[in-house]
């Protein structure tokens, strides 16, 4: 449904979207590097259908489909407006919040018994977030990853 809405959201293409819906896009009119470039989005996310014979034609089912689950249940329900579609969207700023999430994360990526690499903790972030750095320098700071003095390894923080 976010593909949508962001397809829908330029005023240009919206409104080459409501012509389509309206059908009074002149054949013509296609041959328009802008409406082109605008068309094709719009097919891409489903919102606009090529038939066989060349007209374009607006397929409403398309807000109809069922909406996937896009949080984990295991997510805490104060922390799911950081997450869309099992990825995290931003970092926390309120220091609490950001515990939170963070205290999370570590729960769920990491074991206790085991030493990691600082390639598996930037891939074991890298699974929710691009900013691995960021989140591993915050669970170093906050106390819940333990970093050797030399940063050759982390251990998740006993509880």
């Amino acid at each position: 449904m976010d593909q949508l809405m962001s397809a829908l959201a330029d005023p240009e293409r919206l409104k080459l979207y409501a012509r389509i819906v309206l059908d009074e896009l002149e054949p013509r009119d296609e041959d328009s590097p802008a409406v082109r470039k605008h068309l094709g989005r719009l097919v891409s996310t489903g919102l606009v259908e090529r038939r066989p014979d060349g007209t374009l034609r607006a397929d409403p089912s398309v807000f109809r489909r069922e909406r996937p689950a896009e949080i984990h249940p295991a997510v805490p329900r104060r922390l799911t407006g950081f997450f869309a579609r099992g990825r995290l969207t931003s970092i926390p700023v309120r220091a609490a919040v950001r515990h939170e999430l963070l205290v999370h994360l570590t729960g769920t990526l990491f074991d206790t018994e085991r030493t990691y690499t600082e390639g598996e903790v930037n891939d074991a972030f890298r699974t929710v977030h691009e900013d691995t750095s960021a989140l591993r320098r915050y669970c170093v700071n906050d106390g819940l990853l333990v970093r050797e003095r030399d940063g050759s390894s982390y251990r998740r923080a006993h509880a």
